[in-house]
């Protein structure tokens, strides 16, 4: 999200917004039909902000139109932040820019949907952190209106002008925050551990209990058994990268200035292609209370495995005329035992690089594979490999004339993270061989 001084990062933003009531402020209601389509903001009913200083809320805002017949794109919203000067530090998305005085925003929104069918919800997220002196009893407001380009007959359409109401109030609330576990490791595959979650109300209002969810890595598997807790095991069967969540509600009351751990300790084991793991915890009071500080409310910590992963690359061997066109496949193993992630950057575990045999020319390349030069070919692999993922990338080449064991290279440049893993850095090296002699 931007704020006056720039971009600040922060972690699961959208993720934990309340959805808005849907609504728009209006001056009357005209049926869509065939030749007619009206522009709505989809904007809270309303707000309360605390007065604590460094408390935080979010709001959700969203553009969308009543006739589906048409397309309509391009939209600006506009969000006039005036009346919160002096009140709350605001911070918007990336698709949203802040004047230089901060009291307006304008936010892009390329497509929009229309609410019958292809509207999928608010696009912008406003963050609002209390600034020190907010004045409780305060009854603010932040505007709104917008317009969007239509291939209807009306060729541009604007919404009407709408306000969201936001009040100012001394109401106490807790601040749930969590002690960051030291990482683990290195440890043998098998082994199981405790992870000690412990959680502080730094607010002034007690927590009537909380919701902790524990998402990990596929070399984890949890072992708690607590009846508030349910775990998903990771899945191995999507293109997403593997994980599991753990789901935990407590009844325990965590009074203002109090740190309470949970009534049984996370249980989990380092499964036998655990490697370098990752927790990412968090907490919440339960629904209905809106906690101080939501950026407080995560931490992460790794747990390493005394493995290896062995990354290796296929080649191939073809034969053809002159003139011919064939289909010579790489590819890439991961032979395991663990597998292996770039979890916090999302980078390739690796790449693979073919330098073209002399005497052929590609004619086409995988999608995910693109030209260095004119002869070499670098191929991108997904950012985890799961033990035993295969690869692989057929490359159709054309053979413009015949050398008796042309050779080019089939090279892995694995991730900086995963060689220090890998047992056999030998076989990541391999041959694309054309019309080998007997």
């Amino acid at each position: 999200m931007r704020t006056a001084t720039g971009r600040r990062r922060r972690v699961g933003a959208c993720a934990l917004v309340a959805v808005a009531a849907l609504s728009a402020t209006v001056l009357g209601t005209t049926p869509a039909s065939a030749a007619s389509d009206m522009l709505w903001v989809q904007s809270p009913e309303g707000a309360t902000l605390s007065a604590t200083p460094g408390s935080y809320q979010e709001l959700s805002f969203g553009l969308y139109h009543d006739n589906g017949d048409y397309h309509v794109a391009n939209g600006v919203l506009t969000l006039d932040l005036s009346e919160l000067a002096g009140v709350a530090e605001v911070s918007v998305p990336d698709n949203c820019f802040l004047s230089e005085d901060n009291t307006s925003a304008l936010c892009d929104i390329w497509e929009v949907g229309d609410i019958g069918g292809t509207y999928d919800g608010p696009q912008v997220t406003l963050g609002l952190r209390t600034m020190e002196g907010a004045p409780a009893g305060a009854e603010l407001s932040i505007g709104h209106h917008a317009q969007a380009e239509t291939d209807g007959p009306d060729g541009v359409l604007y919404s009407h002008w709408g306000s969201t109401p936001v009040k100012v109030e001394s109401v106490p609330s807790p601040d749930l925050s969590l002690t960051e576990p030291a990482p683990v490791g290195p440890v043998a595959p098998g082994t199981s551990l405790t992870v000690p979650v412990t959680v502080t109300n730094n607010g002034d209002a007690a927590a009537e209990g909380f919701r902790l969810q524990v998402w990990n890595t596929y070399g984890l598997e949890f072992a708690t058994t607590d009846p508030g807790c349910a775990w998903t095991p990771p899945v191995l069967d999507t293109e997403d990268m593997p994980g599991g969540l753990l789901d935990c509600t407590f009844d325990t009351v965590v009074e203002p200035g109090a740190t309470v751990t949970l009534p049984e300790p996370l249980r989990l084991t380092v499964a036998s292609h655990a490697l370098i793991e990752r927790l990412d915890v968090s907490v919440q009071p339960l629904e209905g209370t809106q906690d101080q500080n939501p950026e407080d409310n995560f931490t992460s910590t790794s747990v390493t495995a005394e493995n290896t992963a062995d990354f290796a690359v296929q080649g191939d061997e073809v034969t053809g005329a002159a003139g011919e066109r064939v289909t010579a496949t790489i590819g890439f193993r991961n032979r395991g035992p663990a597998w292996f992630a770039n979890i916090g950057s999302g980078d390739p575990v690796g790449t693979v690089t073919l330098a073209v045999p002399e005497g052929a020319t590609v004619v086409s390349a995988p999608e995910n594979c693109w030209a260095e030069g004119s002869a070499t070919y670098r191929c991108e692999l997904r950012h985890w490999a799961a033990p035993e993922d295969r690869m692989q990338f057929p490359f159709e080449l054309r053979i413009d004339r015949v050398i008796p064991n042309a050779t080019g290279a089939v090279t892995l440049h694995a991730s900086s993270r995963q060689a220090p893993y890998d047992p056999k850095p030998h076989n990541a090296q391999a041959e694309l061989v054309l019309n080998a002699s007997e």
